[in-house]
């Protein structure tokens, strides 16, 4: 008989206990689940229907004394007792019926196919709890590579997996999701959450470091789970802990020495486990996904969206495929925009000499969306894709009122890599 260790981290979430409760239902081997929760709580959430049930332990956290994502993360794992599979998710999903036999017949088929080590992982598709199953969405989502943060990390994005419909297999996937993860249970041995990190850069890192230890990633073909994304009016770790700078800064600066973003170098630290493995190298997975980390760089093969590995004759080739592609949302608070006649707004980025490197103004048309698109939101978010050979260090939008003329400029100096 198999088992599967189930990894749930919860943060004040009314959703954990309707997620656990479908998980259970819908699995054609309940028995064989073993759940352990991270349950960050506020003393006010009631679990009574979950806590008592075989299949579930509860690792309690006062929600003021946790340190984030990968931190609770890193405590749920250490409960791994020799499981066959292993389960990571969120505290708010749904579930089709039968589930583990799907996810496991997926894996089996991988391995039937050569792959020692296979790992299934997406952005997996949305439901809404307040119209469930209604608003459950019936496509295959994949992870994506969108821009590098300014800070140096992988921002990903999920997008619609090409051809699903007709796949008969999971895809061959560039990047994994932390709130879907099924593997061999020994993964979490082999591949231990970094307790140092924060939140971005979970996902990237967690991917190369398996990728290094011999994992090969691959996006499910068909519709199995689903994930709540929006989470309007719940509670975040960010919105308790003032001190959440910090440890984002840290773990920003942790990510980007393990991969040598901008030639850091790797040895400044000592991570143990917690680095990258050996039976891969970074720079054959930099080949394998289409990134290039020292130079921030994405391959054309990802920036369209394709299923990997690029494909190219030598690194020659590859390397003429590396585009300079800059993808970056400018905030403007709305109160800085008070007139009711613009006519349009230049928006140009500039480099650390006061260089145009791209300009694209905004329209009355674009304006007036991106004014009305939340009446609640404070700023409006500018977004702007293009290629460059030279980072941009400085952005300008400068308005113009048909019946004021030209408005003060709104300039930012702040677009630093750190």
């Amino acid at each position: 008989m198999h088992s599967i260790f189930v990894q749930i981290a919860a943060y004040r979430d009314p959703e954990l206990v309707p997620t656990v409760l479908d998980l259970i239902a819908n699995a054609k081997y309940p028995k064989a689940l073993h759940i352990v929760i991270g349950w960050q709580h506020a003393g006010d959430e009631d679990i009574s229907k979950i806590k008592d049930l075989p299949q579930v332990k509860i690792v309690e956290v006062p929600h003021t004394k946790t340190k984030g994502a990968c931190w609770i993360r890193s405590k749920i794992q250490q409960y791994y007792d020799g499981e066959t599979y292993t389960l990571q998710l969120d505290s708010h999903h749904r579930f089709t019926k039968n589930w583990d036999e799907t996810l496991i017949e997926m894996y089996k088929g991988l391995k039937e196919d050569g792959h020692e080590k296979p790992l299934l992982t997406a952005y997996l598709p949305s439901y809404q709890p307040k119209n469930d199953p209604g608003d459950r969405l019936q496509e295959v989502w994949q992870v994506n590579y969108d821009r590098f943060l300014p800070e140096g990390v992988i921002f990903l994005r999920p997008s619609t997996l090409r051809e699903w419909k007709t796949r008969t297999k999971p895809a061959p996937s560039r990047a994994l999701s932390a709130h879907f993860i099924f593997t061999q249970g020994r993964w979490c041995n082999e591949v231990p959450y970094d307790p140092d990190l924060y939140f971005h850069g979970e996902e990237i890192s967690l991917a190369i470091r398996s990728w290094t230890r011999g994992y090969d990633l691959f996006c499910p073909h068909k519709v199995v789970i689903w994930h709540q994304y929006t989470r309007e009016g719940q509670k975040k770790h960010w919105d308790d802990h003032t001190n959440w700078p910090n440890l984002n800064s840290l773990s920003y600066k942790r990510v980007k020495i393990l991969l040598g973003v901008d030639g850091e170098d790797p040895d400044q630290i000592n991570f143990g486990a917690y680095g990258l493995g050996t039976k891969r190298s970074l720079h054959e997975f930099e080949l394998f996904a289409g990134v290039n980390f020292l130079t921030r760089r994405f391959h054309k093969h990802s920036i369209d969206e394709q299923v990997p590995p690029v494909p190219y004759k030598d690194e020659e080739d590859f390397n003429k495929g590396l585009c300079n592609w800059t993808k970056y949302c400018i905030d403007i608070y709305k109160p800085d925009l008070p007139e009711t006649d613009y006519d349009f707004l230049v928006c140009v980025f500039k480099d650390d000499i006061n260089t145009d490197l791209f300009r694209k103004d905004l329209d009355i048309n674009e304006f007036n969306n991106l004014m009305n698109q939340d009446k609640n939101d404070k700023f409006i978010h500018i977004w702007r894709e293009f290629n460059t050979a030279v980072r941009p260090t400085k952005w300008t939008i400068w308005p113009h009122s048909k019946s004021k003329g030209w408005e003060c400029r709104i300039l930012e100096n702040k677009i630093t890599y750190a």
